[in-house]
């Protein structure tokens, strides 16, 4: 089937470029999924759905992204129809929605319809986790693009999607602002070297799910209000524009370069993300949440780059003087440094080389991952008692710790007047560690008794010292 050229479709108002989708390339795509996932017609049927219905919506990745419960509102005026969607949080939101009325002020007329979307409904209903059959990737349990034809071809590339086939193309060319995403369906679709150039934008929010957008660059935009769900990013581009509430959730983001910008609250949540650049920008905030796991593995195999994502993030706080913000990232920055640490520690690998190889390998590799251990186990220690110098209200904690530990080893002594009695204990305790020493208890002679007053002398004026340090070491932001 012969499509318009990318260019063609842009120039389409988004009524008919969205008129043209359902008839053409969208309901090609939906046959794909009705063949090959499974269940897909007994989930139409249970939520009383049908293809035609989720194609006039002009909003298709909302039946399937979701992990919940989701409210398709559709509002009826005399010469327009609208679908709003609203993914259930808990019981309570199901209710409050449940609640809201059917004709409101403007006498428009709204109709709610619930449903399970497919992903979330497969997997409860049929204990299918991974629906998606593929060749090469083995079972997915959402949409993925795995195959792709001249990647680095803007006119010619192509990609397909898992499940799907070759979804249209509407990259390639170029399109003068924003504005032109907003009232088009633009889920499921490919992207890749798409220019915007020209601040034209509008405040209305656009939400694109499931496309392939890698290549895209902007020049002179203004970017509103914008959330991108599963889609996969790379080589991304943003020059002399704003990025307002620009969202990403569970998209893949390989690259991204920012230059002469302006970003605020940019959210990156549950992405696979990448080499981040920036060059004289300016931010507000970014709201950046690394992913819990990740699907080509199953578990989070990336500490080291989530720690370069936060260093990254960290000198762009410092260059604008956020110093909470930039404090914060460092915190986190250290903290997937020693996760990556600890993971990489393999001690039974110098076992391994003492065993089948050289004995020099085996030594070499033993006094690596021993000086590797050493640095780690330093690492923890600073994370637990006062987060690498972020977190110097830990240090508090661990002075009651401290206190509490030998006011138990007081009491349970023989000190003459001390032992036995927790006021005492208690009291001793407290000057020792606060190298106070009133005179009201004199050293006493049993040597092991010195050593423990000594220790805990030893370790309250550590712990001044941690907390002290602590608060000089945030005032280098």
């Amino acid at each position: 089937m012969s499509y318009p050229k990318p260019s063609e479709l842009w120039e389409m108002s988004p009524d008919d470029f969205n008129k043209w989708r359902r008839e053409n390339d969208l309901k090609k795509l939906f046959e794909s999924f009705q063949q090959s996932l499974p269940h897909f017609d007994e989930w139409l049927k249970e939520n009383h759905l049908s293809i035609d219905f989720i194609l006039e919506t002009d909003n298709p990745g909302h039946f399937f992204y979701w992990n919940s419960d989701t409210y398709c509102i559709k509002t009826t005026k005399v010469d327009y129809v609208t679908y709003f969607f609203v993914p259930v949080y808990n019981e309570r939101h199901d209710n409050e929605i449940q609640k809201t009325n059917s004709v409101n002020i403007d006498n428009e007329h709204s109709e709610q319809i619930k449903f399970k979307p497919y992903f979330f409904w497969i997997k409860e209903k049929r204990k299918i986790s991974k629906p998606i059959k593929t060749k090469w990737s083995g079972d997915l349990e959402t949409f993925r693009y795995i195959t792709g034809t001249a990647p680095d071809v803007p006119e010619m590339c192509s990609w397909s999607i898992s499940g799907g086939g070759t979804v249209l193309k509407l990259g390639g060319t170029k399109i003068d602002g924003w504005y032109k995403l907003n009232g088009r369906n633009l889920d499921f679709v490919n992207l890749d070297f798409l220019e915007i150039d020209g601040k034209y934008s509008w405040n209305r929010e656009i939400q694109i799910f499931y496309s392939h957008c890698v290549n895209i660059s902007t020049n002179n935009v203004e970017a509103n209000f914008t959330k991108f769900y599963q889609c996969s990013f790379g080589n991304l581009k943003v020059l002399n524009s704003r990025f307002y509430w620009v969202e990403f959730y569970q998209c893949d983001i390989f690259k991204a370069y920012f230059e002469n910008s302006n970003i605020s609250n940019l959210v990156i949540d549950d992405c696979s993300a990448n080499s981040f650049s920036f060059n004289r920008v300016e931010v507000e905030n970014i709201d950046y949440i690394p992913p819990i796991k990740e699907y080509h593995c199953g578990v989070v195999k990336t500490h080291e780059t989530v720690a370069d994502n936060y260093k990254r993030f960290r000198i762009l706080y410092q260059a604008n003087g956020l110093r909470t913000e930039a404090s914060e990232a460092y915190y986190k920055e250290r903290l997937y440094e020693m996760k990556y640490d600890w993971g990489s520690l393999d001690l039974l690998k110098s076992f391994t080389y003492l065993w089948k190889h050289s004995v020099d390998n085996g030594l070499s590799s033993m006094k690596f991952n021993f000086q590797k251990l050493i640095k780690n186990i330093s690492d923890l220690v600073s994370y637990l008692i006062w987060g690498f110098g972020e977190r110097p209200l830990r240090t508090v904690l661990l002075s009651i710790v401290i206190m509490t530990v030998y006011t138990g080893l007081y009491y349970i002594s023989c000190i003459d007047t001390v032992g036995g009695n927790l006021t005492n204990s208690f009291y001793l305790s407290s000057i020792m560690f606060t190298t106070l020493g009133f005179g009201d208890f004199v050293p006493f002679q049993i040597g092991g008794y010195k050593l423990l007053l000594s220790s805990e002398a030893l370790l309250g004026a550590f712990t001044f010292g941690l907390f002290i340090a602590g608060y000089a070491n945030k005032s280098k932001y």
